[in-house]
């Protein structure tokens, strides 16, 4: 992952992924043994071109604070973290909408 975004979006440190790894209530535990950190739609798609060519399971996660453990792997999927893709693209004040990406 790290030739795809860099060794610096690729986390291995067991201290971190533990929040990565558990749901915001603390009721839902995984073992992912990676958070990768795309910035791009294009890094993104290479990630899971990598992940399906290898047939590695992936689990999407944004803010990680959902209450029904959906962001939180089952076993040990490969995270996809979506933190970095935190831009706001457009804000329509007349119809009260904000376009985002989604971390």
């Amino acid at each position: 992952f790290s030739s795809i975004l860099g060794s610096q979006n690729v986390i291995i440190d067991p201290d971190i992924l533990t929040s990565h790894n558990t749901d915001w209530m603390t009721y839902y535990r995984g073992e992912g043994p990676v958070v990768v950190r795309p910035r791009t739609t294009e890094e993104v798609s290479e990630v899971l071109k990598y992940c399906n060519q290898r047939r590695l399971a992936v689990v999407p996660q944004g803010g990680n604070t959902g209450l029904v453990g959906g962001s939180v792997p089952v076993f040990d999927e490969i995270i996809l973290s979506l933190s970095r893709m935190n831009t706001i693209t457009d804000i329509d004040p007349i119809g009260g909408i904000v376009e985002c990406e989604p971390g």
